[in-house]
């Protein structure tokens, strides 16, 4: 049984990038697994990486104590974890970005030189990305940032940026762009 966790950096429940992250979801669990949900402005108490250091000694976990914690811990004992976000301003959104910046604690404290630097090995994570910019490889050295980023961890990492136009066309594009995230999802 597969354990999906989708962590959601869109403002909005509703949005293009979530409902990609959802049939992400759906077709990694095939029906026989388990998946949760989360969006991360829905949590009240949240803090960014204070690069205090404590995961690299005291602990081999995030020593602060707020709404980001106990979804770190979830997605660590996951199988698979999706991240969405649309592109704002050339990157992610602030939400996902304070998210993964909280990842850093899945490092091992010598990660710098360690071959095999990351805590959780042998997972994997579905990167999945929206934009309204027609040219879907403005943003890719972002996205391949964030892909090397968690393959460096010890992720089996893939990532899409769909290009999802604001009018007439934004519908049929958001459903042919499902179907590529499902394939994708499934590939994994």
């Amino acid at each position: 049984m597969t354990n999906v966790v989708t962590v959601l950096g869109s403002p909005r429940a509703k949005s293009d990038s979530s409902r990609l992250a959802d049939a992400a979801a759906a077709a990694l669990t095939g029906g026989a697994g388990a998946s949760a949900r989360h969006l991360i402005n829905d949590l009240k108490h949240v803090r960014g990486c204070q690069a205090c250091q404590s995961c690299k000694g005291k602990t081999e976990a995030c020593v602060l104590k707020d709404d980001i914690a106990p979804l770190l811990s979830t997605c660590a004992a996951a199988d698979v974890i999706v991240l969405a976000s649309p592109v704002y301003i050339g990157e992610i959104t602030a939400q996902l970005k304070l998210f993964i910046d909280r990842t850093y604690s899945w490092f091992l404290p010598d990660f710098h030189t360690n071959p095999e630097p990351g805590r959780l090995k042998g997972k994997k994570a579905l990167l999945v990305f929206t934009q309204g910019n027609p040219d879907a490889s403005t943003y890719t050295r972002v996205f391949e940032a964030y892909k090397a980023y968690f393959t460096r961890q010890g992720f089996k990492t893939e990532y899409r940026c769909v290009v999802v136009p604001f009018g007439p066309d934004h519908d049929q594009a958001v459903d042919a762009a499902e179907a590529e995230i499902r394939k994708l999802a499934a590939s994994l």
